[in-house]
């Protein structure tokens, strides 16, 4: 019986390590949990006692009942501190009167590099969100790839649903009026009260042209804003922050998901979080994310 509890123990505190320092499990720590390092420290350093007494009980049968005490006693305190854990975790709220966003981005990864800590933030908030891709990226990447992680992005953030479209890729402008009508029909079937899409100072084409086809297929609604792409002129002017102080690193995890494109310079944390560190001493705050407001009603984006 002892010696089926050790093994099963040794076990345990193996993933449980394994999970600590994996990066999938600290993509999910980053994702679920406010304070992931503490988290994942205390979990890794616990993990490691337990894995210690149970090897020194395998190991020692002569001081075996001192090992099992210390591996007992550690199983509890970590069982302790699991549950105290959870009040750290970022559970969706319940909202009262949620709104809905649509984020349209022309590449995969548009929309995490620009507002992915938004996004993640307006999830927990209890609102729904909707991500649209206007192309698979095929000429910057692997196509099938490229729709995989794009797939994964907006599952990790949390978005509610998620389309890529198929058109072609550096050319968005000659399919300009088939993307206001796939728009109009994702605006008529989601309804939402904010639309976030590329700026007008775009510099990179198929960004500007998307914000084209946006306003024309938004042309109705009362709330559009324009997030910060990579490409950005320097005349993007952001009016509207949010404060993302809890969740650059989920963006920065987020943006891993798209390994296809993780040669380009601005697919990095670091670059990432300097932009947040940036717009948020715009606003006296640690962190956050711009937009440029096209038009904005203040009922409908609600309190993010």
């Amino acid at each position: 019986m002892q010696m089926t509890l050790s093994v099963f123990a040794l076990l345990v505190s193996t993933a449980g390590i394994i999970l600590a320092v994996s990066r999938w499990g600290r993509r999910w720590l980053a994702r679920d949990f406010v304070h992931h390092r503490m988290v994942a420290g205390i979990w890794l350093f616990g993990n490691s006692v337990l894995l210690i007494s149970v090897i020194g009980c395998l190991a020692a049968p002569q001081s075996s009942e001192l090992w099992a005490g210390f591996a007992v006693i550690t199983a509890i305190w970590l069982f302790m501190f699991t549950m105290a854990a959870m009040f750290l975790q970022r559970r969706p709220q319940r909202n009262e009167n949620p709104k809905r966003f649509l984020a349209i981005g022309a590449h995969p990864d548009d929309v995490e590099l620009a507002c992915g800590a938004t996004i993640a933030k307006l999830i927990d908030a209890g609102h729904e969100v909707c991500i649209m891709v206007m192309s698979q990226g095929e000429n910057g990447g692997n196509a099938p790839r490229r729709i995989r992680e794009a797939k994964r992005g907006a599952a990790y953030l949390g978005a509610q649903s998620h389309s890529v479209q198929d058109f072609c890729d550096t050319r968005l402008s000659e399919s300009s009026n088939e993307m206001v009508a796939a728009i109009e029909q994702e605006i008529a079937l989601f309804k939402p009260d904010v639309v976030l899409t590329h700026s007008a100072t775009d510099i990179h084409q198929d960004h500007e042209a998307v914000h084209r086809a946006v306003m024309r297929a938004g042309r109705k609604l009362p709330s559009i804003l324009c997030f910060e792409s990579p490409s950005v002129g320097h005349d993007f002017s952001p009016k509207f922050f949010v404060d993302v102080e809890k969740y650059t690193d989920v963006k920065v995890e987020a943006i891993k998901l798209h390994s296809d494109q993780r040669t380009k310079p601005y697919m990095t944390g670091t670059r990432t979080k300097a932009i947040a560190n940036f717009r948020g001493s715009q606003v006296k705050q640690k962190s956050a994310e711009g937009f440029e407001v096209m038009r904005l009603v203040s009922k409908t984006v609600g309190d993010f």
